[in-house]
C-alpha cells in the first residue's frame, strides 16, 4: 500500500498559502530524536577535520566502515570525511555557475506559497533538541560555495529545503515549537522521487539536513538501500547529495 497521499492537483493549484490546511492524509509515523550534545562532544570517530598550515603535515583520513560498537551513533557508519572535506565542486556549464551565483542573492521569501512538484505528504514525528532556542525566520543556511549543496529557509513556521545549484524546492516541512526545541510532523516532497522499497529514506534526509546544515551536528547521513555497497559509489553519492556536510554515512 502506498503510504503517501497526493495532496496537490495541477501545477496551477500549487500556488497556495502555506498556512492553508492540508487534509486527507494517511497517518504514518517515523520516530526519531537528536543525539545529546554531550555525546557529540565525546565523538570518538573524529571531529570535523581542520587542516594544518602549509608548513605542517596534513591530516589524512581513510574512508572506511566503522562498526556500531566503535562509534557513539550506535550504528554501522561509513567515514566519508577525507572525500567530503577535500573535494572541490566546479562546473564548466556557465548557466549552472550563473544560477548558483544568482541564488546567492535571494533571501528565500520567493518560496513562500510554493511546494515541491507532484506534492505528496506524510505525517512524521521528528523531534529536535535546541535547549529551548527557536529557529528565526529567514535564512537558516545559505551555501557560500559550491561544495555546500543546500539552501534552507524558514518562514511562517514552515521550512524550505532548496538545492543550491538549481534552486529546486525539494522538501517542505512544518515547524512546531516545543519546550525543548521544535518538532516536525509534516513533510511534503515530490511523489515521483519516493522509493517504495525504501519509504522512510526521504524523511531521514530531511532529518539529516536539519541536524547537519541547521543545527551543525556531525551526524551520519542516510544511504539509499538501492545504492550498491561500493566505496566509490557511496562517496560520490554522499558528496553530490550533501557536499562537505556528508562526513559519515549509514544504511541504517
Amino acid at each position: 500500500m502506498n503510504i503517501f497521499k497526493r495532496i496537490f492537483g495541477t501545477k496551477s493549484e500549487l500556488k497556495t498559502n502555506p498556512k492553508q490546511e492540508i487534509t486527507e492524509s494517511e497517518n504514518t509515523s517515523f520516530l526519531s530524536s537528536t543525539m545529546t550534545q554531550s555525546k557529540l562532544d565525546n565523538l570518538k570517530v573524529g571531529d570535523v577535520i581542520s587542516f594544518g598550515e602549509k608548513d605542517k603535515d596534513e591530516i589524512v583520513y581513510e574512508s572506511l566502515w566503522i562498526e556500531a560498537s566503535e562509534n557513539p551513533f550506535k550504528m554501522r557508519i561509513f567515514d566519508c570525511r577525507e572525500y567530503a572535506l577535500k573535494m572541490i565542486s566546479t562546473t564548466q556549464n556557465q548557466e549552472i555557475a550563473n544560477k548558483f551565483l544568482e541564488l546567492r542573492n535571494i533571501d528565500g521569501s520567493e518560496y513562500i506559497g510554493k511546494f515541491p512538484e507532484n506534492g505528496a505528504k506524510c505525517e512524521v514525528d521528528l523531534n529536535f533538541e535546541t535547549e529551548g532556542q527557536q529557529l528565526p525566520d529567514g535564512i537558516l543556511f545559505k551555501s557560500s560555495k559550491m561544495e555546500e549543496k543546500w539552501d534552507i529557509y524558514k518562514f511562517v513556521n514552515f521550512i524550505f529545503f532548496v538545492r543550491s545549484w538549481t534552486g529546486e524546492l525539494v522538501y517542505f516541512c512544518n515547524y512546531i515549537p516545543t519546550k525543548s526545541g521544535f518538532k516536525v510532523d509534516l513533510i511534503v516532497l515530490d511523489d515521483n522521487k519516493i522509493d517504495q522499497e525504501d519509504e522512510f529514506f526521504e524523511f531521514k534526509v530531511v532529518q539529516f539536513l536539519i541536524h547537519s546544515y541547521v543545527l551543525v551536528y556531525p551526524v551520519p547521513h542516510p544511504i539509499p538501500k538501492s545504492l550498491e555497497n561500493d566505496k566509490n559509489k557511496i562517496l560520490n553519492y554522499s558528496f553530490s547529495m550533501f557536499g562537505n556536510k556528508g562526513l559519515y554515512a549509514s544504511y541504517e
